[in-house]
């Protein structure tokens, strides 16, 4: 049996998986299109980014694209689109990242938290339901990690009680139910591409609708400069106070990007239902559940940790010795949400809650099961890199092999009730303290 790194032994993963298993973030066509525009001195301004809007409203399958400053601004447009209002109620997930959820009280609407399910990760119609009230205005839903949720399901939902529906597909460029892309079901899909995303502009964000109306009001909240000849042309002076122009040398990194998407999310695919394949046999990681007509990509590939099949080691501990082994892993910083100071804490500036009418969630069971459990066990793969991954599934392998030394390392090293913390991004790689 092989000693493990963390206890002196020699790693498993034998190379840097950011230097074999990762393509580079700005794409080689890319620079190309970059010294075209800084030529041009199309800078703020260029044709460029209605071509790309055009381009990938017609990959979602959408008549309408809104390029923005960021995933954010992309949610806030959203919601602005769709009607939400001061004082309406948008029921979320807590599970998710906070620009997710800030845009619907930087509206003055007031977010409602839904439970997710813990195999999937998602919203459910079923833990929606439960949250809606007379003064439900929207649903947003987040496909977490890549992984659609149950859209047909949603929308039939919202259709009985006349619910909005915003989609945040931050993690799901080209993931599709029955065969439809997502951000195309909802009244209006939401994406980021952020340079951490599978279609990453560097910061910028794009939402996508075939609503005329939905379309024109998230134009009027962050193009004042776009608003002629629609039904907010009289605010083309000022807008509705924002501006959320999309930068053009960001957007042509976004544009060469989506050139090689699909072949790319096919080999991330592969290459991650391999490692899970390998590592199965594993009853201490439960990998995320995708429902049956769902085609998910891997933006992110976080699991659930089953500490009683690993005599309960803690899973800080567990980071440790993966780390040691040189995988890539960290843990996860969702699902505290609605625990936050934002909702449950005074509004700096007016000294009153920031969502008013805001009302703790203390009935999110599963929500908070797996934010204690959920971890990232492995980064993308976007290479040929089957060696690599198989290295990944031994140190896994590794540690179930030798989890009585593991235990008694961290019994020793008083790391038994050690206590994660991270920034609660979608990322956060271990790092020894």
């Amino acid at each position: 049996m092989a000693k493990l790194a963390l206890l002196g032994g020699e790693k498993t993963v034998l190379e840097d998986s950011g230097k074999v298993a990762t393509v580079p973030l700005v794409p080689e066509k890319a620079y190309a299109k970059i010294e075209a525009l800084c030529r041009a001195g199309e800078i703020s301004f260029s044709s460029s980014v209605g071509e790309f809007e055009k381009r990938y409203a017609d990959y979602i399958g959408c008549k309408y694209g809104i390029c923005v400053t960021n995933g954010t601004t992309s949610i806030f447009s959203g919601l602005f689109g769709v009607g939400v209002r001061p004082g309406d109620e948008v029921i979320v997930p807590s599970f998710t990242f906070w620009a997710s959820v800030g845009p619907v009280a930087a509206l003055g609407a007031v977010p409602v938290f839904a439970d997710i399910d813990p195999d999937t990760h998602l919203l459910t119609a079923e833990t929606i339901e439960k949250k809606i009230t007379p003064k439900t205005k929207a649903v947003l839903v987040v496909h977490t990690w890549g992984n659609p949720v149950d859209m047909p399901s949603v929308m039939a939902l919202a259709k009985k009680h006349n619910l909005k529906v915003v989609e945040d597909c931050s993690h799901a460029h080209g993931s599709t139910v029955n065969g439809v892309k997502v951000g195309c079901f909802g009244d209006v899909g939401c994406f980021s591409m952020q340079g951490s995303k599978t279609l990453p502009a560097g910061e910028g964000g794009i939402l996508v609708t075939s609503d005329r109306d939905v379309y024109e009001r998230a134009l009027a909240l962050g193009h004042y400069d776009r608003l002629g000849g629609t039904q907010f042309e009289n605010y083309s002076l000022t807008g509705f106070g924002f501006k959320f122009r999309a930068h053009p040398l960001a957007i042509a990194i976004a544009d060469a990007s989506l050139d090689t998407l699909d072949e790319l999310n096919a080999l991330r695919s592969k290459n991650a239902a391999y490692l899970e394949k390998l590592v199965s046999d594993l009853p201490y990681i439960t990998t995320q559940k995708v429902l049956d007509g769902c085609k998910r990509i891997y933006s992110y590939h976080y699991v659930r940790y089953n500490p009683e099949y690993l005599e309960n080691l803690n899973l800080n501990t567990l980071l440790m010795a993966l780390s040691a082994e040189g995988v890539s892993c960290g843990s996860c910083g969702y699902g505290f949400l609605h625990k936050s100071a934002l909702y449950t804490g005074d509004n700096m500036i007016t000294g009153k809650p920031f969502a008013e009418g805001y009302k703790p969630s203390d009935d999110l069971p599963n929500t908070d099961y797996l934010a204690a459990r959920a971890f990232m066990m492995a980064p993308r793969f976007e290479t040929e890199c089957t060696a690599h991954v198989e290295q990944y599934a031994a140190a896994y392998h590794k540690i179930a092999e030798n989890i009585d030394e593991l235990i008694k390392y961290e019994i020793d090293n008083n790391l038994r009730d050690a206590k994660i913390k991270n920034s609660g991004r979608s990322i956060n790689l271990y790092k020894k303290a």
